[in-house]
């Protein structure tokens, strides 16, 4: 189980055919990695939000491109497969008083595990929080 700090970019994208594969393009050329990657579109426009690796950097090439974007630090847990991980993380940041903004995830990133992608008020307190927690 590991928990650590990566780079979210929320992303404004058009909804129409190719978008994604343009701003796709933009990661390869980078040479940058998805940790994972989220959407919600709405009629003619999305917002898709990546995770990377904390020291990996794309703001620049995602401005130059003509992608208007946020970048948002976030916590990334990659923790064994259960029923119930979503539940518990949800009920660390309650005891603590912090509130989630945003959360995805996929169980199967390598077999038996899941990956989750939070956002949160006040990072440094939900790094603790996890950290000292005896959920992992």
């Amino acid at each position: 189980m590991s928990i650590t700090v990566v780079k979210q970019y929320s992303v404004f994208l058009t909804n129409e055919p190719g978008a994604l594969k343009s701003f796709s393009d933009l990661f390869v050329k980078e040479n940058v990695s998805l940790l994972a990657i989220s959407s919600d579109v709405r009629f003619d426009a999305a917002v898709v939000r990546v995770a990377i690796k904390y020291n990996d950097e794309v703001g620049h090439a995602l401005t130059k491109g003509g992608f208007t974007n946020v970048k948002t630090d976030a916590i990334c847990i990659d923790t064994p497969d259960r029923i119930g991980i979503a539940r518990d993380i949800g009920e660390v940041m309650h005891k603590h008083g912090l509130n989630i903004t945003s959360i995805y995830g996929a169980s199967a990133h390598a077999p038996g595990w899941a990956r989750f992608i939070i956002v949160v008020n006040d990072i440094a307190n939900a790094l603790n929080a996890l950290e000292s927690s005896d959920l992992f």
